[in-house]
C-alpha cells in the first residue's frame, strides 16, 4: 500500500477546502481509495493530508502532476507545500 503525504501552509480554510474537495474525482481516478486531512494546533494555517493508494504508480503520477501542483499552488494562495510519496512499514496497536 502507497500513500502520499502532503504538507501545506495555506490561506484561507474555505478556499482550500473548496479546491480539494473539488479536486476528488481525479484524485479517485489515478487510484486514490481515501484521504485524511490534518491541521496542527500551533499553526491553523498548516494542514497535513494523508492519501491510502492503491498502487505507487498512481501515488507516484499523483504527486509529480502537473494538475496536483497547479491546484496546490491555487489552495496554498501561492505558499509552500511539500509532497511526499511514502510506503508503510509497520503498524503498532498502541
Amino acid at each position: 500500500m502507497a500513500y502520499v503525504l502532503v504538507q501545506h501552509k495555506i490561506g484561507k480554510w474555505s478556499e482550500f477546502e473548496g479546491i480539494f474537495r473539488g479536486d476528488g474525482e481525479r484524485r479517485k481516478m489515478l487510484g486514490s481509495k481515501s484521504g485524511k486531512v490534518f491541521r496542527s494546533l500551533d499553526a491553523p494555517d498548516e494542514i497535513f493530508v494523508l492519501f491510502e493508494w492503491d498502487s505507487v504508480e498512481g501515488a507516484r503520477k499523483f504527486a509529480d502532476g502537473l494538475e496536483t501542483h497547479e491546484a496546490m499552488e491555487w489552495a496554498t494562495s501561492g505558499v509552500w507545500s511539500r509532497v511526499n510519496v511514502i510506503d508503510e512499514v509497520f503498524e503498532v496497536e498502541a
